[in-house]
């Protein structure tokens, strides 16, 4: 079952699509801030409907982090503005709805966007001796199944996602502990970089001195 993050500060919109989706067979999260959809996004997400013009800060950087973590990006706005459509689609928006819209429209264009994936990606990603279902959430380290903590996990899938980018200390502060209600400083993050290292035995991902981390 294919699973779609509705990202909408418009309740009425929203449970609107939320109701069709789930009549028609998919799995539906909701949104209504850039915030709640940056603790919400995750690497089991097919699909992210995303208004732009969010309350708390503009939806378009979203567009990234989403795609980071390998979801595909419908934008929608009431701008039907072709520099702005323009800019969205460049940032790496796979496609745009400008509302109103019917919802017929905007399950043909979710199956059109899906049906860019190709036909042999699968569930499983794997990278040297690491490989990871990502049906089951489970990590496998040399043929050993390995416990992770959700966000170690979701961490080490971004890396292995897109080995040898560097990632910055306030990216991976931004896209992971924003909006967890927890108190977030500096060793926070070394602290859970350190832990999976230690539980995958190797340096799996580099620190780049004064800058972050990558896997390489």
């Amino acid at each position: 079952m294919k699973s779609v993050l509705i990202i909408e500060d418009n309740k009425e919109i929203a449970l609107q699509m939320e109701k069709y989706l789930v009549n028609n067979g998919y799995e539906v999260e909701l949104a209504s801030s850039f915030y709640e959809a940056s603790y919400k996004m995750n690497v089991d997400m097919d699909v992210a409907l995303l208004d732009i013009n969010l309350p708390d800060k503009d939806g378009q950087h979203l567009i990234e982090r989403l795609k980071d973590k390998d979801i595909r990006v419908i934008v929608t706005t009431v701008k039907n503005d072709e520099d702005f459509i323009i800019a969205a689609l460049d940032q790496g928006a796979d496609d745009y709805l400008t509302k109103p819209f019917s919802l017929a429209i905007l399950r043909a264009r979710i199956d059109a966007v899906l049906r860019t994936i190709p036909l042999s990606q699968d569930k499983i990603i794997t990278y040297k001796d690491i490989k990871i279902d990502l049906n089951d959430s489970e990590v496998y380290f040399k043929n050993n199944q390995i416990e992770l903590t959700p966000l170690e996990y979701e961490i080490l899938v971004l890396f292995i996602k897109n080995p040898h980018r560097v990632y910055t200390r306030s990216q991976l502060l931004e896209m992971f502990w924003e909006d967890r209600d927890k108190f977030v400083n500096d060793n926070t993050l070394t602290s859970t970089i350190k832990r999976i290292r230690e539980k995958l035995d190797r340096e799996v991902i580099t620190t780049v001195r004064g800058i972050g981390y990558r896997m390489d």
